[in-house]
């Protein structure tokens, strides 16, 4: 059974999903650095030359790899079967799911990491989605979602949830970062050729470690996270205790962070994705399965609270014991 757009919550997320496929969703109090619009439009990549990558006997064109309906898979060996819908997509609405979350589930600032979820909340999510009880800022997931039959949502909830997660991103307290754009795609932020650096502030800012790599949709590129200096101390209080302002998230995300039989895994994930969802739950735009629990979790952090929560979770290993 396909899911209908007559699912649909409310009015308001019809309008918002219907006025564009491609329309930027408010998310209600989330800085626009963590929200980034698109950049400037480049001219589709038509390169047919073969790149490589190290230890991978695959080779792909730079148009191969920026095709949403082909995910690149450099290292078929190391998981079981993609389902043809997280490899291929469905034209002429549906991108191959691991084209923006990888063949590994570690996705990239812009995405979700799934690898370490479970099915059960992987298909919850995408049942959201396709509703419009939970809000995608950029549009795509809302859009693909809807388009999504229930044995696909079961087949991509159950093969993301079969990967194991890694530790792959590194965080740096740091008072200044190198300047960055973002691409036209607005799934890479990009440190500028002038090499010039600019005050952080309370902004989270996370980049490739080798920026040909993420071009090359290496599923296992490493990423570096610059967040403000003392957050990761401020955020271990406020993620250990509450500080006087919410809950201890173990209660409800289990031990180290890595999920439970209500809550998804928190540790090691993209920061800038947490403080989307943070803000989503504060300002009621992400309203899916268990989202009122967080409602009054997140009533009382500060813009600054959830910038420090979002840098201390991301610094956990999700793969320790």
């Amino acid at each position: 059974m396909k899911i209908k757009l007559k699912t649909l919550t409310s009015i308001g997320a019809i309008v918002l999903f219907s006025a564009s496929s491609f329309a930027d969703n408010p998310i209600i109090g989330a800085p626009a650095w963590s929200t980034p619009a698109r950049g400037d439009v480049q001219p589709k990549n038509l390169d047919l030359a073969k790149q490589t990558l190290a230890n991978s006997k695959q080779a792909y064109s730079q148009a191969e790899i920026d095709n949403k309906f082909s995910a690149p898979d450099w290292f078929p060996e190391q998981h079981t079967l993609m389902p043809k819908i997280v490899s291929s997509g469905r034209q002429p609405k549906v991108w191959a799911c691991a084209s923006c979350h990888l063949t590994s589930g570690h996705g990239h600032p812009e995405s979700a990491t799934l690898a370490g979820l479970t099915a059960t909340y992987i298909n919850s999510q995408m049942q959201a989605f396709a509703s419009g009880a939970r809000l995608d800022y950029s549009g795509h997931m809302n859009r693909m979602a809807a388009e999504l039959s229930e044995q696909e949502i079961l087949a991509v909830s159950r093969w993301f949830a079969s990967l194991t997660v890694k530790r792959f991103i590194k965080v740096k307290e740091t008072e200044r970062v190198p300047r960055t754009f973002i691409d036209e795609t607005r799934m890479r932020r990009l440190v500028a050729n002038s090499g010039s650096t600019e005050l952080l502030g309370n902004r989270i800012i996370e980049v490739a470690e080798n920026r040909e790599k993420v071009s090359k949709r290496d599923p296992w590129a490493k990423f570096i996270s610059y967040v403000p200096v003392g957050s990761l101390e401020r955020g271990k209080a406020l993620v250990s205790s509450g500080a006087g302002k919410t809950i201890a998230c173990a209660s409800c995300h289990g031990v180290g962070l890595k999920g439970s039989a209500i809550g998804p895994a928190l540790a090691g994930n993209f920061a800038t994705y947490t403080v989307r969802q943070l803000h989503g739950f504060k300002g009621g735009t992400r309203k899916g399965a268990q989202s009122a629990l967080m409602q009054s979790v997140v009533a009382q952090l500060s813009d600054h609270d959830i910038v420090d929560i979002a840098a201390y979770l991301s610094s956990l290993d999700p793969a320790a014991e």
